[in-house]
């Protein structure tokens, strides 16, 4: 087991403190408006296949409009599209166009861009408006010489990140034909106040806010479907029991309590089941619960062995797990009734934390030779794919909504922190900044917040 599962499985003590909510007024503001500007000229792109491969030239002049805080944003649309491995953006050194030279068509020259070797334009406009800010941005097919698409985005000031966010991913949309994961958050267990707390963090490692605060052990969180709860194992009352909290109403509540451990929860798609570990009699086996009222729905597994770790597939009708019934540490499939079961890895002796990509064709996993590295897998056992080699440990896998990246907590810098690989290993960022302590990472779904 990786070290959070051997730590879960020791059934530690830890005292018993109050679980707080403070979810941060940044998660109230007011929706952004987007609207088309101009009239769309249909949805056409210039590049086709995944982030990290081969990446396209991009130019990305600096936003346009007199914005006091056009440099802020710039910075994070900048950062953003190098994150995602989709582009190779141009130096500005390059670039030949004079500064403040308009957005629309018409207004600017693309032989000007034929220069520097763009192959895809993203010109922005940033403006402040009372107390808002209008952000619009522009992207062009410079070998082309056509308009790909255009869209503005209005949002409180204060909003100014989630505004760089959404003008990033426009620009990845209107180029590749793919979304972005810039408007997704990961929870996370973090040491940063000496203890294990659970937090929530923006995608680019901005935004930390604390979750828990209860001063024990809290860990392994799962976003629910919709966004808007998270489950997780706490040492609250003592003993490693599973929690809900609801983000939006600021509640959290005990779910499991069962005696022995309640660990590893993860939501079924459809958001009314929770699989979960649990040891009513000493030996772990998974579980489905009712994600309402904690009453058990199925008993998934009964070997004599210890079982572990569910992932849902994204139809609902699977659900990946760790058994150590062959010997070692392995990843299994089973029907959701508990049929079919079927071994998936085969090669090494202790492969864990499996965790299902969103199209359902593979699973990420974790395997232990002298360090922790994250393997991709066909279902059948086939295909199997080194993601991280010679970068010390890396665990705790999980995927992006669309299913193009896959992120892990890494010690390659030192500290653990959330990186980020495509899917295919080729390009790999550091997500989150500072000291270190992040650990347990899920990755949420597309966020409206």
């Amino acid at each position: 087991m990786t070290t959070t599962r051997r730590h879960i499985i020791s059934g530690l003590a830890a005292s018993t403190a109050a679980l707080t909510l403070p979810w941060p007024a940044r998660a109230q503001e007011a929706s952004d408006a987007a609207t088309e500007v101009p009239q769309e000229q249909g949805r056409i792109h210039i590049y086709v296949g995944a982030p990290g491969a081969s990446k396209l030239p991009l130019a990305l002049p600096r936003p346009i409009g007199g914005s006091a805080q056009a440099g802020e944003f710039y910075s994070v649309v900048h950062r953003d599209l190098d994150l995602s491995g989709w582009f190779d953006i141009i130096d500005e050194a390059a670039y030949i166009e004079a500064g403040g030279t308009g957005v629309r068509p018409g207004e600017f020259r693309f032989e000007d861009w034929d220069v520097p070797g763009a192959v895809a334009l993203g010109k922005s406009l940033l403006r402040d408006q009372g107390g808002r800010i209008r952000a619009e941005a522009w992207v062009y097919d410079v070998a082309g010489r056509r308009k790909l698409g255009a869209k503005a985005f209005t949002a409180d000031a204060t909003a100014l990140r989630s505004l760089a966010h959404k003008v990033a991913n426009e620009i990845v949309f209107r180029v590749t034909g793919q979304n972005a994961p810039f408007a997704t958050r990961f929870a996370i267990s973090g040491t940063f106040s000496g203890n294990k707390e659970i937090y929530v963090v923006d995608f680019d490692g901005h935004g930390l806010t604390r979750i828990t605060k209860n001063g024990t052990i809290n860990l392994q969180p799962a976003w629910s479907p919709g966004g808007n709860k998270l489950a997780f194992t706490s040492y609250a009352s003592g003993n490693p029991d599973c929690y809900v909290a609801d983000l939006a109403g600021g509640r959290i509540t005990r779910l499991s309590a069962r005696n022995g451990i309640n660990s590893g929860p993860c939501w079924s798609p459809d958001g009314t089941r929770l699989a979960l570990t649990l040891a009513p009699n000493g030996d772990p086996d998974v579980y489905v619960l009712d994600s309402r009222t904690g009453e058990v729905m199925t008993r998934l597994t009964r070997s004599a062995g210890i079982d572990v770790s569910p992932s849902f597939s994204p139809d609902g009708r699977q659900i990946a797990f760790v058994s150590d019934r062959s010997g070692g540490a392995q990843v299994y499939v089973a029907n959701v009734d508990g049929s079919d079961v079927r071994r998936v890895t085969f090669q090494g002796t202790h492969n864990t934390d499996p965790s299902w990509s969103p199209k359902g064709d593979r699973l990420a996993f974790v395997s232990r030779s002298s360090v922790f590295d994250v393997f991709t897998v066909r279902l059948d056992g086939t295909g199997l794919l080194r993601i991280t080699q010679g970068m010390r440990d890396n665990e705790d896998p999980c995927w992006s909504p669309d299913g193009n990246y896959i992120a892990c907590a890494s010690t390659r810098t030192g500290s653990s922190h959330i990186w980020m690989s495509t899917a295919d290993g080729t390009h790999q960022v550091q997500l989150t900044q500072g000291k270190g302590g992040y650990t347990n990472p899920s990755w949420s779904p597309v966020l409206g917040w």
